[in-house]
């Protein structure tokens, strides 16, 4: 039987007994800390990672420094789809968005099921199909929709990845996931606050209307949701201490 922990990522909780057999001796539960970077813009990985409690946020890197995310992947998904897509690097970087825990695979593994199994590959590719839809619709979220709409979304797919109501991100890290200014984060939560939807205070926003708060977010978060329902819905289990073997 697959092990409690592995349960808390979907794609590893969909594959067969028999490959997760195959993975167990390799599989290492690691710890993600915010802002650790798993992968520089044009560097190989070597290992897959499976978030289970952390959340990662791919991010495309300007020649002057700053940064936008295009996409966050959490127990929903993996980081590392490009390494199974047959490219060798990504343009793009991965870095820890929510500290947590996660599964590494070495890729070697992973790869050689990836080709052997139709199993594997039809689940990977349900990923990498709402992986896709997301990157689309951030594009079009940003061009059309409001910043509080925008900010709306961004918390709700993070609360879609992690248990509880509350998320730890200054506004300067919002903005910066966000590609835009800080005043104008400041100026949407403060609406959004206004409205009773969530609190502030030092880095910790707390929801306290969710469906409020989906109320309120753009058409996007509601098409992703779609996308991304048959990953999400993973068990919800409590998730044990780093320290427990798989």
């Amino acid at each position: 039987m697959k092990s409690r922990l592995a349960a808390n990522n979907a794609l590893l909780a969909a594959l067969p007994e028999a490959i997760a057999a195959d993975w167990r001796p390799h599989m290492q539960v690691v710890e993600l800390s915010e802002g650790e970077v798993l992968c520089e813009a044009g560097q190989p990985l070597t290992h897959v990672f499976f978030p289970t409690t952390a959340i990662v946020s791919w991010q495309y890197v300007l020649a002057s420094g700053d940064c936008t995310e295009i996409a966050m992947v959490g127990r929903e998904g993996l980081v590392g789809l490009y390494l199974l897509m047959g490219s060798p690097h990504s343009m793009n970087q991965a870095v820890v968005q929510t500290t947590g825990t996660a599964i590494r695979v070495p890729l070697e593994g992973v790869l050689r099921s990836f080709r052997r199994s139709q199993v594997v590959q039809s689940t990977v590719m349900l990923f990498a199909q709402a992986l896709i839809a997301q990157m689309s619709q951030g594009n079009v979220c940003r061009q059309h929709h409001t910043l509080e709409q925008q900010l709306s979304r961004l918390i709700l797919m993070i609360l879609d990845r992690q248990s509880g109501l509350q998320v730890r991100k200054t506004h300067e890290a919002i903005a910066q996931l966000l590609g835009v200014r800080r005043e104008g984060v400041s100026l949407a939560a403060a609406k959004l606050m206004k409205e009773g939807l969530l609190s502030y205070s030092r880095g910790h926003i707390r929801v306290l209307n969710r469906a409020g708060l989906m109320q309120h977010s753009c058409e996007c978060y509601h098409q992703l949701r779609q996308q991304y329902q048959p990953l999400l819905q993973c068990p919800d289990l409590a998730v044990p201490g780093h320290t427990e073997t798989i």
